[in-house]
């Protein structure tokens, strides 16, 4: 019964990734497919979010999920035995992508800018 759940879990998974990987890969240049999925798409819509799933041999499996149009940030651990899911953490992250840097070291964007703007002048 156990592998059962957890091969269902991982099936939904990896048709979430999938799923999540055309969708991300709509508007790349690369994709010749990509401008007959965007015409399909109404004017103004936001493109559904991205899925990442990260997968280390011994460790639960981790899937972070990004919705643009809230700008929130999920992460989730899918235990590789019972195939439970549990939401480790969620942010808004609309403020957080707004600050110029965080916890940056020297020199910061600030102080580059300063020196490019004065060898411009100079």
């Amino acid at each position: 019964m156990q592998n059962r759940v957890r091969s269902v879990a991982l099936v939904s998974i990896g048709t979430l990734v999938g799923t999540t990987l055309l969708t991300c890969a709509v508007g790349q240049p690369e994709l010749a497919e990509a401008p007959a999925v965007e015409a399909l798409r109404p004017s103004g819509e936001v493109p559904p979010g991205c899925l990442q799933v990260v997968s280390e041999p011994g460790a639960p499996i981790v899937a972070v999920v990004y919705d643009p149009q809230q700008q929130v940030l999920g992460v989730y651990h899918v235990d590789r035995t019972t195939g439970e899911i549990e939401l480790k953490s969620i942010r808004q992250i609309q403020w957080d992508l707004q600050m110029l840097h965080w916890h940056g070291k020297k020199p910061l964007p600030a102080d580059v800018k300063k020196k490019l703007e004065a060898m411009r002048r100079g």
